[in-house]
């Protein structure tokens, strides 16, 4: 059986859409990839009952995930007294399993039933999430069993993400396609406002216990939609080649695809040095703020960011290169150092809106510049790549900034943090020329049309498969 394009894409890839803080749309075609005739049709997979069931699962076990996700961060911080190299074991333990279980996961849904998968792994959370909750009600909760559930929680999390969205492509049609996914990328910025906003009187009020018996109700009603679907059967393909040969020619081929290899790298920088100081907002904003509750409004704000970095890059009519993606990096790295040397709640605010805004931005830009390079039959393992470089970089640095955060303090280790990545996106301005024959190309354009006597742009400047295109 082949696959569609999507369908490719999105079958091989961990969870994304659980393992947030910021994800896109489980590295499939985003909005910026819809075709300027479909934009105004972007609700018709909602005519779909199979997708209209497997969105509103999805848009209630986010919600669910991003109550749960700050409180547990609450949490913890009150358990170990907001200390820095907590919070960044919790973020270890949660995503630890994207970094460890990807590619597994990614060939689970490819050969397992998805629709199980899935199901199960929304009661597995749910169940996890009871579990805290009575340990948090009976006060029996300490720092050691929080971060245990929580590697249990990641655990199902990595499994949950690829079936999900493999699943999108077996409940509509082809042509739906971008429409179903645009969808699940609003959803998930959506969430992101509106479950923290759900969860901030809650954590002001200590009454976490609250918000881990609300996901429990959330996570098992997302299964029951779950299970409530019938969609085109999927029969997997035979004689794929094993985990470890899957990544090697996933890595060759990102090499062969120039920029890919660069885009992946500088993903992994964003992860390694940038995503990872949200592990330290709760510190942050009980040191510098002043008032530990306002770490969960941060949140909000970042997801509103985020609501508008993915507006602005999905109706941008310049296509992806790696040029505009190192220029948006640059915006993320000054913003977070603002952020990191703000002194009020409201400048504060100001900030994390533009690092949400420009790390959806870099993100997505960057996930479509790959989806653009990439080879058809190879489109899974190149992108099982990504989610390595992003969500499995995510608890190192999240482990080193806490480390950090407790020698240097939370002010020093967000600047270097916003420095480094500024500093990277300069080098990669720099370098972009050499690293992305797209940019050569545009420069010779542009070139050939200030001097009509110079050559014209060569089709063989192209990487074949967007030559094809």
């Amino acid at each position: 059986m082949v696959k569609t394009r999507i369908e490719e894409s999105l079958g091989a890839n961990p969870a994304d859409a659980a393992l947030n803080p910021a994800d896109s749309v489980a590295m499939g075609v985003q909005s910026a990839g819809v075709p300027k005739d479909q934009r105004g049709r972007l609700f018709q997979a909602l005519h779909r009952r199979e997708y209209r069931l497997l969105f509103t699962a999805f848009l209630v076990n986010q919600v669910g995930f991003w109550i749960s996700n700050i409180s547990m961060q609450g949490l913890m911080a009150d358990l170990s007294g907001n200390d820095p190299f907590s919070l960044g074991l919790l973020f270890f333990a949660l995503f630890l399993p994207a970094f460890l279980l990807a590619p597994l996961a990614g060939v689970a849904a490819d050969h397992l039933d998805r629709q199980r998968i899935m199901a199960t792994s929304y009661v597995a959370v749910g169940l996890y999430s009871g579990v805290l909750a009575a340990l948090t009600a009976t006060q029996t909760i300490s720092v050691p069993l929080l971060l245990l559930v929580s590697f249990l929680m990641g655990t199902a999390f990595s499994f949950a993400g690829p079936a999900s969205m493999a699943l999108v492509a077996n409940a509509v049609k082809r042509d739906e396609l971008p429409s179903a996914v645009s969808l699940q990328s609003a959803a998930n910025n959506l969430t992101r406002v509106v479950g923290p906003a759900l969860a901030a009187p809650l954590i002001a009020a200590h009454h976490f216990e609250v918000s881990f018996a609300i996901f429990l109700v959330l996570a098992l009603t997302s299964a029951w939609l779950v299970v409530r679907m019938r969609p085109t059967p999927y029969v997997p393909e035979t004689g794929e080649t094993g985990i470890m040969a899957r990544l090697r020619n996933g890595l060759e081929h990102a090499r062969e695809r120039r920029p890919t290899l660069p885009a992946l790298v500088t993903v992994a920088s964003m992860s390694l040095f940038g995503v990872s100081h949200v592990a330290l907002i709760p510190i942050y904003a009980e040191k510098v703020l002043g008032d530990l509750d306002t770490f969960s409004w941060i949140v909000v704000v970042t997801g509103l960011g985020a609501m508008c970095g993915a507006l602005a890059t999905g109706y941008s009519r310049k296509s992806p290169n790696l040029r505009r993606s190192a220029l948006r990096m640059l915006g993320y790295g000054a913003t977070l150092t603002l952020f990191a040397q703000a002194t009020s709640p409201l400048w504060a605010l100001i900030a994390q809106f533009g690092v949400g805004y420009f790390y959806f931005s870099v993100m997505t830009s960057l996930q479509t510049l790959i989806q653009q390079r990439v080879d058809e039959n190879r489109r899974g393992r190149v992108m099982s790549l990504f989610q390595v470089a992003w969500a499995g970089l995510i608890p190192f640095g999240g482990l080193a900034m806490g480390s950090l955060c407790a020698v240097f303090g939370v002010v020093a280790t967000i600047s270097a943090a916003g420095i480094t990545c500024a500093l990277y996106a300069v080098g990669l301005v720099a370098l972009a020329g050499r690293l992305d024959p797209d940019d050569r190309a545009n420069a010779r354009n542009s070139g050939a049309l200030r001097d009509p006597t110079g050559p014209p742009r060569a089709a063989a400047t192209l990487p074949p498969a967007a030559a094809s295109r």
